[in-house]
């Protein structure tokens, strides 16, 4: 580090979520502004449980595979209802990052909030 955000992918972006939650609970060890969450989901483990009770006040672009066979687009989209205001990006594909020209407008946008000098 330094380190601006995070990106993850599927049980990266799994893992990333739970860092925003620490993050959002004042977590020193984790100084970061945003995250890009891509295939992601909520963890099921029982002692998981804790990351999700309260809404993660950390900003978030949540990237969904509409034919994603692996992390089906409703657990992706329930991960982004356990922040508050999630940016949402869904695509007609499957289970990768998505990078048409559709998508880099949306992933552009939304890290041109985070760059010095923006505000945040």
């Amino acid at each position: 580090g330094p380190f601006d955000g995070l990106l993850g992918f599927s049980q990266g972006a799994a893992l990333a979520a739970m860092v925003c939650a620490l993050r959002a609970r004042g977590d020193p060890r984790f100084p970061v502004a945003f995250a890009v969450l891509v295939a992601g989901f909520a963890s099921r483990a029982p002692a998981h449980g804790h990351f999700y009770r309260e809404p993660i006040a950390l900003p978030t672009l949540h990237v969904v595979g509409d034919t994603d066979a692996v992390i089906a687009a409703p657990a992706s989209r329930e991960l982004a209802r356990c922040f508050v205001e999630p940016a949402v990006l869904a695509h007609p594909g499957g289970h990768f990052i998505p990078a048409a020209a559709e998508q880099k407008k949306a992933y552009l946008e939304f890290l041109e909030r985070f760059r010095p000098g923006r505000g945040q």
